[in-house]
């Protein structure tokens, strides 16, 4: 398949038009025309990444999180992320993202996050497109909130912690408490802790959380737990990679990379 065929079928799921202003995102590097036999999906882009792409002869690299945020004035070999898309080009490499419009998007970042987190009937968080007539008047927001079975804080934690694969959450706020209601968002997600407040969850599950916005939730009477940016990011990577497999009629061999950059540990 050509790479063009492959990014229009990633912009009927995640339409450009839900990228946020603020974004980057979409189609970044490459040649629309070249034929792709193997992909390789990740969260990110990095030196360890594009190694495994030369690796395993991939020739299209596919993302959430943008290689190119900022503009680029120069494009030579003297820093690291210039180095590394000089290097994806010499490499004849195609690369595509699916960024804020993949957060928004119908069964993307946060459908699946809160799929994986056992949500009922999840809504967006905070509405930031309504789409026209053309669309029948979809709506597209940030976040997930729902209702889960009544439960105990700690015990719906040890869920989080086992669905999502991760030792450690940072829980900030009341822990002695039953809950039945919990908003989510995948990645950065602090500037949302009202919105969660407001739709009455008692739990809030995002990545990224600063210690003003721990306190502020708290003086909201709302728990938040960090579970960290790449943890409730990560669970989109298999939905792209069995999305791509059914459009493509696996025509294309797809890998996943599943590992966080930068690796860390908690010592």
């Amino acid at each position: 398949m050509k790479a063009i065929e492959i990014i229009n079928l990633l912009n009927e799921w995640a339409p450009p038009y839900l990228i946020d202003e603020w974004d980057n995102t979409g189609f970044q590097i490459g040649d629309s025309e070249k034929e792709i036999q193997r992909i390789l999906i990740s969260l990110d882009l990095d030196r360890e990444v594009f190694e495994k792409a030369v690796e395993e002869n991939v020739q299209m690299i596919i993302t959430h999180h943008p290689i190119i945020f900022e503009p680029l004035k120069t494009l030579t070999r003297d820093n690291y992320k210039e180095k590394l898309i000089y290097d994806i080009i010499k490499k004849d490499m195609v690369v595509y993202n699916a960024h804020t419009n993949l957060d928004l998007a119908k069964n993307g970042v946060n459908d699946t996050l809160a799929k994986v987190l056992d949500i009922k009937d999840s809504k967006p968080l905070k509405i930031v497109y309504e789409g026209p007539l053309a669309n029948k008047g979809k709506t597209f927001g940030y976040g997930r909130v729902g209702e889960i079975d009544e439960i105990s804080l700690y015990k719906y934690l040890d869920k989080v912690k086992k669905n999502l694969n991760v030792d450690n959450i940072i829980i900030y706020g009341n822990t002695d408490r039953i809950i039945n209601k919990v908003a989510v968002c995948g990645g950065s997600g602090s500037s949302f802790i009202y919105d969660a407040y407001l739709k009455g969850a008692q739990l809030y599950i995002t990545g990224d959380v600063k210690y003003h916005d721990a306190q502020y939730a708290n003086e909201l009477g709302l728990t938040v737990a960090d579970a960290g940016h790449y943890h409730t990011e990560k669970v989109i990577l298999p939905v792209i990679k069995e999305y791509l497999e059914k459009k493509t009629q696996e025509m294309v061999e797809i890998q996943l990379y599943s590992r966080s950059s930068p690796p860390y540990a908690i010592y």
